[in-house]
């Protein structure tokens, strides 16, 4: 009877290890197939950037569009709230008038290649400002190096351009040659950046320019702003290139040992591909 009951527990114990070896069996199949899962799709999607390089190089094995000059004017001015009184209160608006030139290599001609379709800003972001709002508008070329605010032509999502061809061009709305016979010209405005700006000492004439920062009491480091937007370019052969454009708005010249406090301070880069325009289609 002993003996009996022996066998009856050992096999017992065989029918209970049976079930947990076939639970970690099953669980190491399952890790192996969401391992292999990962690394097919790894591999995928390493071999999909891969050929995405290898297709954005092709695409740009030369340049066709660039930025080649960025002139930028800074300054100030501003709207009185009150007269007749011992007192300036003041709106003050800080701005920069931008020209972007763009190089589309028409040396050799005019080309469905170099000429556009279209051209759209959109992405605009004001990185690091600490105080005001910052808007950015179409400008009028006509009206550069003064402010000119026009709530209409404010960039918020995008904005398109209107191509010309040829004959007179409408600069009161956005608007470019196909061939960038005319800059792409954007006013920055920054205001609300000191609530009830009063300037008492009027002793002196108030000069409408940088110099109303100053006098204003607002500091320059509080309104410093990296200005960034993208700008999308399609050609007459239907094909699209992109840009990312970063600025920071000029504000002093340690070169110089000016600033915009002295009136104006005005900012001229010029240089090949400052900006290259990246096909990707």
């Amino acid at each position: 009877m002993k003996k009996k009951t022996l066998i009856v527990e050992n096999s017992d114990k065989n029918n209970k290890k049976f079930p947990i070896k076939l639970i970690i069996t099953i669980a190491l199949i399952i890790l192996c197939i969401v391992m292999i899962v990962n690394i097919v799709k790894v591999y995928l999607i390493n071999r999909e950037f891969s050929e995405s390089i290898t297709e954005i190089t092709r695409l740009n094995s030369k340049t066709v569009f660039s930025i080649d000059r960025i002139y930028l004017y800074s300054s100030a001015d501003a709207n009185s709230k009150e007269t007749n009184k011992p007192i300036w209160d003041l709106d003050i608006f800080q701005f920069t008038d931008i020209a972007l030139y763009i190089n589309n290599r028409d040396e050799e001609g005019v080309t469905y290649e170099n000429t556009i379709k279209s051209l759209t800003i959109d992405n605009v972001k004001f990185n690091n400002l600490q105080s005001g709002n910052a808007k950015l508008y179409y400008k009028n070329v006509n009206d550069f190096a003064k402010l000119d605010i026009n709530e209409e032509n404010e960039i918020k999502d995008s904005m398109e351009f209107d191509i010309i061809n040829s004959g007179d061009a409408d600069y009161t709305k956005p608007v470019i040659y196909s061939n960038f016979q005319n800059p792409i010209t954007l006013e920055y405005v920054n205001s609300e950046m000191k609530e009830d700006t009063k300037i008492s000492d009027i002793t002196e004439p108030l000069t409408y320019d940088g110099s109303l920062l100053k006098k204003g009491g607002i500091s320059l480091n509080s309104i410093k702003c990296n200005l960034s937007f993208r700008v999308t370019i399609v050609n007459n052969y239907n094909q699209k290139f992109i840009a990312t454009v970063y600025i920071d708005i000029p504000l002093e010249d340690s070169f110089n040992n000016t600033s915009i406090y002295d009136g104006k301070l005005i900012k001229n880069i010029e240089n090949s591909n400052i900006v290259k325009f990246v096909r990707v289609e």
